[in-house]
């Protein structure tokens, strides 16, 4: 996981991420300043936003970085969700794709530290609206005192140039209202493609998972924010596409592949046409 402050105060630019994406899928390596100088992402003598912008990649589970991390050079390598994201929307610009990003930076592997503790443990703890002294306050109640940890985090859902358009929050003054993930038709085939990438991470080489387990290892319920008529109502719509399917005829409800990961992926826009 990405440590608390990983974002060295920065928010994830998504024309940044973009070069970022373009540098991977050129199969180009180098160091900071090198990947600065060949991608135009800020980068001065000690410090800058390259290491940053790394890291928001990866956790959004957009790259992994295939050098040593020792030696200095890093080399990104863009994910089967890099990929089609690179081609379809490099940008980021669609809110279906910045739900998906933001979903993965929840995560409990690939995510971020204060971002899984937040959006994935702290539901019913903080619950779906809080200020930001709160919000702080829960921070150093898990991680002890520290500086500016909220003000990113926060600004990555407010900020246009970020993850805006998905409104995962919504800020007035000091006040932080989470959002739920949309309920929707057109997102059946992104979440299918998502569930799956999941399984593949927390249940490998495992095809059938209770509800119960999957959200206990993923939270991904929690994430989305949404009750148990809604989990069942997206589920139902995920079905129809074809990739998963659930069997109800014990409680609690396995969810079942019926397609592997990369077969979906490339079917992510299908719907957004």
């Amino acid at each position: 996981m990405l440590p608390v402050n990983f974002h060295k105060t920065f928010i994830p630019e998504r024309r940044l991420i973009a070069a970022l994406l373009e540098y991977a899928a050129l199969g180009k390596q180098g160091s900071y300043k090198e990947i600065s100088l060949d991608t135009g992402i800020p980068m001065g003598e000690s410090s800058g936003k390259v290491p940053a912008v790394l890291d928001y990649a990866r956790g959004m589970g957009l790259i992994e970085l295939a050098s040593d991390r020792t030696s200095g050079i890093k080399k990104p390598v863009l994910t089967s969700l890099g990929k089609i994201i690179y081609l379809e929307d490099k940008y980021l610009g669609e809110p279906m794709v910045q739900w998906l990003v933001h979903m993965n930076l929840c995560r409990s592997d690939i995510g971020a530290k204060a971002w899984h503790e937040i959006f994935a443990k702290g539901r019913g703890i903080l619950g779906s609206s809080f200020t930001k002294p709160q919000l702080e306050d829960y921070l150093v109640s898990i991680f002890g005192p520290g500086n500016n940890r909220t003000g990113p985090l926060v600004l990555t859902y407010v900020e246009e140039a970020a993850l805006g358009r998905a409104r995962v929050l919504a800020v007035e003054g000091e006040k932080v209202t989470r959002k739920k993930a949309p309920v929707l038709e057109v997102y059946a085939t992104p979440y299918s493609a998502y569930i799956i990438s999941l399984l593949d991470a927390f249940f490998p080489g495992r095809d059938q998972v209770t509800f119960s387990e999957f959200n206990s290892k993923t939270f991904w319920f929690e994430i989305c924010l949404w009750d148990r008529s809604e989990i069942e109502y997206v589920f139902s719509l995920i079905e129809r596409k074809g990739f998963i399917s659930i069997d109800r005829q014990i409680q609690p409800w396995i969810i079942e592949r019926k397609a592997s990961v990369d077969q979906v992926w490339p079917h992510l826009f299908d719907d957004w046409a």
